[in-house]
C-alpha cells in the first residue's frame, strides 16, 4: 500500500485537532467546574442533573416563601404583644379611676390618655409588613385594615381573607390572620364586642361627667325616676328587701313607667317592697314594709351593651326619710356593661383574646420554622447530588489535561521532525 507525504499530513493534522478539541474540553471543564458541559458528554446523568437542578429551584421556592412567613408572622405577633400591652395599660388606667381617691380631675386626665391609647390602638391594627402590605385585612393588603367612621367608631375595612404560602408539596402556612378575627370578636359575658367598642365603652364609663354606681340602698323609703326610649325596652335588676331578694324583669318606654311599678308590686310578699306610681312626676316610691334596707342591683337593658360618651338610659334611686324628704344624693344605675367594673372585665377578656390569638401566629410561626429547617436538609441533600453529577473533578482534569498537552507538544515535535524528511532523503 502506498502512502503518499500528503495523506499522512492530513492524518496528522486531523488527529492534532482531535487532541486539541479534547484538550480544549477539560480547559472548559476546568474554567466552569462542571463534568457536563453539553447533553451528548452523558446523556443520562444530564437528565438526571437537570431534574435534581429543577427539584433546587422548587425547594429554594419553598424556602423563600418560609422567610417571607416568618417576616410577617413576627411582624403580626410583635404587634400583638403592643396591642396586649396597651390594654394592659388601659386596664390599669381604668382600675385607678375606679377608686374613689380619683376625683373628676383626675379621672379626665385618666381619660385623656385612654383616648390617645385607642388612637394607637386603631394604629397598631393598621400596622403593615416589611413590603408595606397590611397584616391584618385580609386580602385586601392595599388597604387600611380598620377606618374611623363619622361619627368616631371604628370599624373594619377588610375582609375575612386569610394568606397563606405553600411551603412544600403538601403544607401551607398561614401568614397572617383576619383583623375581624383579631380585633372585633371577643367574647364577653355581653356577647362578642369588638376591643375598639370595649375601649370606647370603657372611656363612657370613666367620663367624670358621668356618675354611675353598681347598687343603690335607701332605708325604708325611695324614690325611682327613669330616664326611658320611645320604643320598648326591656329591663330587669335585682330588688332585695327584707324579705328577700328576686329579679324584676318588665318592658318600659317614655309614658309606660307605670310597668315597673306594677312588676315590683306583683313580687312584693317575696320581698316585702311595694311600689307607688305618681303619674304627675312620672316617678315611682318604693316602700319596705319593715323599713328595712332596699337594695336595687344587676341592671340589664336592652341595648345598652357598650357605655355611651352621648348619654345612656339610666334608674335614679333617691333615699327619703319617713317624711319624704331627700337624704343624700341621688344614684344613677344603669346596665352593668356601663359600669366600670364591667369595662375592666372586658379589657381582660381582650387580653385574653389577643393571647390566644397569638398562640395561634406563634403556632404557625413554629410551623414554618419546621418546615424551613425539613427545607434546609432536603436542599442540602440535592445539592449534593447536583455537585457529584455536575461539578467536575478538577484533580483528575488538571492530570489528564498536563498529560495531554505534554503528549501532543511530543507529537508535534516529531511530526515537525519527520516532515522536514523526503524521498530524496532515502535515495542519499
Amino acid at each position: 500500500m502506498q502512502v503518499s507525504t500528503k495523506l499522512f499530513n492530513d492524518q496528522q493534522i486531523r488527529q492534532f485537532g482531535k487532541l486539541t478539541a479534547d484538550i480544549q474540553e477539560k480547559q472548559e471543564k476546568i474554567a466552569s467546574g462542571k463534568a457536563i458541559l453539553r447533553a451528548s458528554d452523558d446523556p443520562v446523568t444530564a437528565v438526571e442533573l437537570s431534574a435534581a437542578r429543577e427539584q433546587e429551584q422548587l425547594l429554594s421556592r419553598f424556602e423563600d416563601n418560609a422567610y417571607k412567613a416568618q417576616l410577617r408572622l413576627s411582624a403580626g405577633d410583635k404587634t400583638l404583644q403592643e396591642t396586649i400591652s396597651v390594654m394592659t395599660r388601659i386596664s390599669e388606667l381604668a382600675t385607678q379611676a375606679r377608686s374613689p381617691a380619683y376625683d373628676g380631675f383626675s379621672r379626665r386626665a385618666i381619660l385623656t390618655e385612654v383616648k390617645s391609647l385607642h388612637q394607637t390602638l386603631v394604629d397598631l391594627a393598621n400596622t403593615r409588613d416589611a413590603y408595606g402590605k397590611s397584616l391584618f385585612s385580609g386580602f385586601k393588603t392595599d388597604a387600611d385594615a380598620f377606618v374611623r367612621n363619622m361619627d368616631d367608631s371604628v370599624s373594619y375595612n377588610g375582609d375575612r381573607g386569610i394568606h397563606t404560602v405553600q411551603v412544600s408539596e403538601n403544607v401551607n402556612v398561614s401568614t397572617s390572620l383576619d383583623g375581624e378575627s383579631v380585633f372585633g370578636r371577643v367574647q364577653t359575658t355581653g356577647g362578642p364586642k369588638s376591643i375598639f367598642e370595649i375601649v370606647e365603652g370603657l372611656m363612657g364609663s370613666i367620663d367624670p361627667l358621668r356618675e354611675i354606681n353598681e347598687m343603690a340602698t335607701a332605708h325604708g323609703k325611695a324614690r325611682i325616676r327613669l330616664e326611658l326610649p320611645r320604643q320598648n325596652q326591656d329591663w330587669s335588676f335585682t330588688l332585695k328587701g327584707g324579705l328577700g331578694e328576686v329579679t324584676i324583669e318588665t318592658t318600659l318606654s317614655t309614658g309606660m313607667e307605670e310597668n315597673l311599678a306594677d312588676a315590683i308590686n306583683a313580687k312584693s310578699d317575696q320581698t316585702g317592697v311595694s311600689a307607688e306610681f305618681d303619674s304627675d312626676t312620672g316617678s315611682i316610691f318604693l316602700t319596705e314594709q319593715g323599713t328595712d334596707l332596699i337594695v336595687i342591683e344587676d341592671i340589664e337593658i336592652e341595648g345598652e351593651g357598650i357605655a355611651s360618651e352621648a348619654g345612656f338610659y339610666n334608674m335614679a334611686v333617691m333615699s327619703l326619710d319617713e317624711n319624704g324628704a331627700e337624704i343624700g344624693k341621688e344614684r344613677f344605675l344603669t346596665d352593668e356593661d356601663q359600669l366600670l367594673g364591667q369595662g375592666i372585665r372586658n379589657v381582660l377578656d381582650s387580653i385574653d383574646h389577643l393571647g390566644l390569638q397569638q398562640a395561634k401566629l406563634g403556632a404557625q410561626a413554629s410551623k414554618a420554622e419546621i418546615q424551613l429547617d425539613v427545607l434546609q436538609s432536603r436542599k442540602l441533600a440535592v445539592t449534593r447530588d447536583i455537585s457529584a453529577m455536575g461539578d467536575a473533578d478538577l484533580a483528575k482534569l488538571v492530570t489528564e489535561l498536563q498529560s495531554q498537552l505534554t503528549n501532543r507538544d511530543a507529537a508535534q515535535q516529531a511530526f515537525a521532525k519527520i516532515g522536514q524528511q523526503s524521498l530524496f532523503d532515502y535515495i542519499r
